[in-house]
């Protein structure tokens, strides 16, 4: 959203207060509406996971691939009784509209970008405790990716668990003027605002893929670490025997993992990894690590140099930057390495 009340911080906040609770208004997820009563079995043969075995109430996360099985985008999915509502990258709802409009045909299936609706972030280990006192209700308790109405000062929103940015993330959705409303009685209640910039910090500390980097179409889900988004029982979507064949017959090569590195400033991403000679995969994301620390970046590499310890090397020539594997695993995976 362009203009909103709510002040952005001219400064991120102090490596002191990240531990509490962080309010973002800045580069949140585009959002879509499906509606129609063809709306879920359009997005289940379109999309990775299982979204026709949804009740109202529920969600989950979902990969758009292209027909070589190769990552288009991933999206949260909200249910509700007379809609879906689809969380798309941020700035990237228009051309995920466009993306899903090719393969509508003689479907009953209406689908709009979601412009009246406006979004909030709630980050950190605190936020769903300032949730319940807000709003009342146990918000630790609400599993990832569902969702539920709440009335915030005088506000009723969707409230949608996300990534755990910080500790822990919720996604808080309505009109702007309920947005803005919660907002400032989430700042009164001692909510500090975030920028982008520590948001992206977040992201890079706990593993979640980001469109262009992890998201791209130069991975498949399983070595996005995806494992989460993906149904093995499902029928046919785009891009489903590709996904299916390398379960199978355990032909996944690489994996998704965070790594710590050296130095003081993170190198430039995309780089090659390396451990000694060989050349094992690439560095996708890096960034300054939000608490006093490392630098800290992501990489997808070869299964046999993903346990955490591994030492491995980022650049080339004279310029390589040591780095380990973290044991961070990331939200969506099963385990580390996985079970390939």
């Amino acid at each position: 959203m362009a203009n909103h009340p709510l002040p952005l911080p001219s400064t991120e906040p102090a490596p002191q207060e990240e531990s509490d609770c962080l309010l973002v208004r800045e580069a949140l997820p585009g959002r879509l509406r499906l509606r129609g009563q063809d709306r879920a079995d359009f997005l289940h043969r379109l999309s990775t996971n299982d979204i026709l075995g949804l009740a109202p109430g529920q969600g989950n996360f979902s990969a758009l691939l292209n027909t070589r099985g190769r990552l288009v985008e991933l999206l949260q999915v909200l249910v509700d009784e007379a809609e879906i509502l689809l969380l798309t990258s941020s700035g990237n709802a228009e051309n995920i509209r466009a993306w899903l409009d090719r393969y509508l045909f003689r479907e009953a299936v209406d689908l709009e970008e979601a412009r009246s609706l406006a979004c909030l972030g709630l980050y950190g280990p605190q936020a769903p405790f300032a949730l319940s006192e807000a709003a009342g209700g146990a918000w630790d308790q609400l599993p990832l990716g569902h969702h539920r109405s709440a009335e915030i000062a005088g506000a009723s929103l969707k409230v949608a668990r996300s990534w755990p940015l910080a500790g822990a993330g919720f996604l808080l959705l309505g009109s702007e003027d309920e947005v803005d409303a919660v907002a400032g009685a989430l700042v009164a209640r001692g909510a500090r605002p975030m920028g982008a910039a520590m948001l992206e910090r977040f992201r890079v500390e706990a593993a979640v893929p980001a469109l262009g980097r992890e998201l791209s179409e130069d991975f498949n889900p399983w070595e996005a670490s995806l494992d989460g988004a993906i149904s093995l029982t499902k029928g046919c979507y785009l891009g489903q025997e590709v996904v299916a064949r390398l379960h199978t017959y355990r032909k996944v090569q690489r994996r998704l993992v965070g790594i710590e590195l050296q130095g003081s400033e993170p190198p430039d991403s995309p780089a090659p990894i390396f451990s000694g000679s060989e050349e094992i995969g690439v560095l996708t994301s890096s960034a300054p690590a939000p608490r006093p620390g490392k630098p800290l970046g992501l990489g997808v590499l070869k299964i046999a140099h993903c346990q955490a310890g591994e030492e491995v090397q980022i650049g080339r020539d004279e310029a390589l930057i040591p780095g380990r594997v973290r044991d961070t695993i990331p939200p969506l995976a099963a385990t580390l390495a996985g079970s390939f």
